[in-house]
C-alpha cells in the first residue's frame, strides 16, 4: 500500500501544533515536525541568522526535508510545517505529488501573541505571505480550493473539524485523536528542547484541545510598526480561510 502523504502548512500562533498532535494518535500515522526549519535558520541557505549557528545543519536543504518526509513510514505520513519555513525551500515537485492542506488563525490573534514571544518578528515570520504562495501554489497545481482550517474554530469544535478534515483528505475520523496523555509531539532534540518549551508549552500541558480564550484583542491592539503587515495579513487570511471547514 502507498504511503498517503498529508501536510499541513501553518502561520504561527495558528493551533497547528494542537492539531497535528492529534495525528500522534493514530495508529495509521507517522507525523514529521517541522522538517523545513533547519533550511529557514541554519542551512548554508537560510533565510535567517536568528538562532545562531548549528553546525550540523549547514548542508540542511529543501531536498534533504523531503528526504526525511519520504523516509517516514506508514500507511499515512502526516507533515506539519510553518509555511515561512518551507515556502523557499519547498520543490514544487513535491507539493504537486502530496495533498496540501492549510490553518490559519486571524491576524489579531497571531499578532498578540507572537509578540509575546519573538517581539523582534519580521513579516515573513508572521507567516500570512508566505503561506499564500504556498495556497496558490497548492490551489494552482491541485486544480481547486485546498483544504482549510481556521484555528479558532477548530478549537471551538474540534471533533466537528477534525472530521470534516478527515474526509476532505480521503483518511477515517478516529474519536481517540481528540485526546492524549502526554502534549509532546516527540521527545525533543537538546538544540530544540528550548524552543519547543517556549512555544509549544500549553499544550504540553494539556490533554486534549482547549476551548478559545472568551476574547480577542481589540483591533487597536496593532501598533503603528505593525500596521501595515497587519493589514496585508488581513487580507491573505480573509481570501484563505474564506472556505474553511
Amino acid at each position: 500500500m502507498a504511503t498517503r502523504i498529508i501536510a499541513l502548512w501553518a502561520v504561527p500562533r495558528s493551533v497547528s501544533t494542537p492539531f497535528e498532535r492529534m495525528f500522534v494518535e493514530r495508529r495509521d500515522t507517522t507525523v514529521v515536525h517541522e522538517p523545513f526549519t533547519e533550511c529557514f535558520y541554519f542551512s548554508d541557505g537560510r533565510a535567517s541568522e536568528r538562532y545562531g549557528d548549528a553546525p550540523e545543519f549547514a548542508g540542511y536543504d529543501g531536498a534533504r526535508a523531503v528526504e526525511e518526509i519520504r523516509r517516514a513510514a506508514g500507511p499515512v505520513v502526516f507533515v506539519k510545517d510553518l509555511a515561512f519555513q518551507a515556502a523557499p525551500y519547498v520543490p514544487r515537485r513535491f507539493l504537486a505529488s502530496i495533498a496540501n492542506t492549510f490553518i490559519v488563525r486571524h491576524p489579531l490573534v497571531v499578532l498578540a501573541s507572537l509578540r509575546r514571544l519573538k517581539p523582534d518578528f519580521t513579516e515573513a515570520e508572521l507567516g500570512f505571505l508566505p503561506l499564500l504562495e504556498l495556497w496558490t501554489a497548492a490551489r494552482d497545481l491541485g486544480g481547486g480550493s485546498p483544504v482549510v482550517v481556521e484555528g479558532d474554530a477548530f478549537r471551538a469544535e474540534p471533533a466537528r473539524v477534525a472530521r470534516a478534515y478527515c474526509e476532505r483528505v480521503g483518511i477515517e475520523f478516529d474519536p481517540a485523536m481528540l485526546t492524549w496523555a502526554d502534549g509532546r509531539i516527540r521527545p525533543w532534540l537538546p538544540h530544540e528542547r528550548e524552543s519547543q518549551a517556549k512555544w509549544h508549552g500549553t499544550l504540553e500541558r494539556s490533554k486534549g484541545i482547549l476551548p478559545p480564550a472568551a476574547a480577542a484583542p481589540p483591533p487597536d491592539a496593532v501598533d503603528e510598526v505593525h500596521e501595515p503587515m497587519y493589514r496585508r495579513a488581513l487580507e491573505v487570511y480573509e481570501l484563505v480561510a474564506a472556505n474553511a471547514i
